[in-house]
């Protein structure tokens, strides 16, 4: 399988764009002078843009970098507040740290490289005494992890993980002691892709539904697939292409059974970077319901929804997406339609990472560290439950 063109890993946001610009498409605002041309030459570029946040528990989150770090932050609406620790995980060369998802009670797993995956535990639950459990080894071939899920069913907790090479590895084990074991790999590239550099990353897996000794998760890709995944055997359920004209992949999920959002890049004027679905979860058929356009310049040849994720605000379900624009947009559901609530413009551009506790709280990282509380009657998350799991009452 063929990998991308270019020789130096940079951001997709960033790749998108000079594609579009080798093209002829100006990101110059119309009526706006072209920067001056400076006789220099630059050297190399350091990304320390944000691709993952996280909840660990109720009060703590962590942030993962293009440039290989990992933070652990208290939540804590204050402009001067620092990480409670800080570490490199990965490479840049690996892209940074994409992908950190809860596992169990002080414990959680974070990207490492293209054949493994790194397991860890904060003993004390202060995150301060952080410590590495153990490296997760699988066959180079899968390529680094770029997201996962996890969840139990009975007493085993399950790991689910989207890699960059189009497959998706499940993982197995004991969720106190964390000893997991691979049970098998599925491949989920795409045919024909939808982007121009024959990309299959796998940017977003989503739990769907548990049952007995089998569930569910939705896999979204950046060669345009979504796939429903069965979980423990690996069998696919159902494959959609989120939008055959699309002219770029998936960037972000968001699954709130049935209900799922995906978020993509928007070339030209009538393309969409938010699209919405129903997934019948008898038959796993996906069904699109509505799309929109978050943009802010109409004249913009691009907009990168960089991530969307589920919230709530005064005890109803919303979403809310990050764009290239460095805005925020929220919007809620309505008879099976997005309705755009607006958005606020926060950060500088290029997108930023999000994550929801379910107790009220919203992060946004880009280079900077935002903080939203969206609602204050809510109960705090046990330490023991994944605190980004919104759990729909039945």
């Amino acid at each position: 399988m063929e990998g991308p063109a270019h020789t130096k890993p940079v951001p997709v946001v960033v790749r998108s764009r000079q594609h579009l610009i080798a093209q002829g498409a100006s990101f110059i605002p119309k009526g706006a002078v072209a920067p001056t041309a400076l006789p220099i030459a630059a050297d190399g570029v350091t990304y320390s843009m944000a691709q993952e946040a996280a909840w660990l528990d109720a009060d703590h989150f962590a942030v993962g970098r293009w440039d290989g770090s990992l933070s652990i932050f208290a939540f804590n609406p204050s402009s001067t507040a620092g990480p409670l620790i800080s570490t490199a995980v990965s490479s840049p060369s690996m892209e940074g740290v994409q992908m950190i998802v809860w596992l169990a009670g002080g414990v959680f797993a974070s990207s490492n490289d293209e054949r493994s995956i790194a397991l860890w535990k904060s003993p004390s639950g202060t995150w301060k005494d952080l410590e590495q459990l153990a490296l997760l080894e699988y066959d180079p071939k899968l390529g680094v992890a770029n997201s996962a899920d996890s969840f139990a069913l009975g007493s085993w907790l399950y790991l689910v993980v989207g890699h960059a090479n189009g497959y998706v590895s499940i993982w197995s084990g004991d969720p106190t002691r964390c000893n997991l074991s691979l049970l098998t790999t599925v491949d989920v590239r795409a045919e024909h892709p939808v982007n121009p550099w024959n990309l299959h990353n796998v940017r977003g897996v989503a739990w769907l539904r548990s049952t007995g000794a089998e569930g569910a998760v939705v896999t979204g890709s950046e060669d345009g697939n979504l796939c429903v995944v069965r979980v423990p055997d690996g069998k696919i359920l159902s494959t959609t292409v989120y939008n055959p004209a699309a002219q770029r992949g998936i960037n972000s999920i968001a699954a709130y059974p049935p209900a799922l959002l995906v978020a993509n890049c928007s070339v030209g004027s009538d393309d969409k970077n938010l699209w919405y679905y129903e997934i019948d979860l008898g038959s796993w058929a996906i069904h699109l319901r509505d799309s929109v356009n978050l943009r802010v310049n109409p004249a913009a040849p691009q907009v990168f929804n960089f991530c969307t994720v589920w919230g709530r605000y005064r005890d109803d379900l919303c979403f809310f997406s990050s764009t290239e624009e460095g805005a925020l947009w929220m919007g809620t559901i309505e008879n099976s339609k997005l309705s755009l609530l607006g958005y606020q413009e926060v950060t500088s551009s290029l997108g930023s990472a999000l994550a929801f506790n379910v107790s009220g709280q919203l992060v946004m990282v880009s280079y900077n560290l935002y903080e939203f509380v969206t609602q204050s009657d809510t109960k705090p998350v046990p330490p023991t439950a994944n605190p980004e799991r919104l759990v729909r009452d039945v």
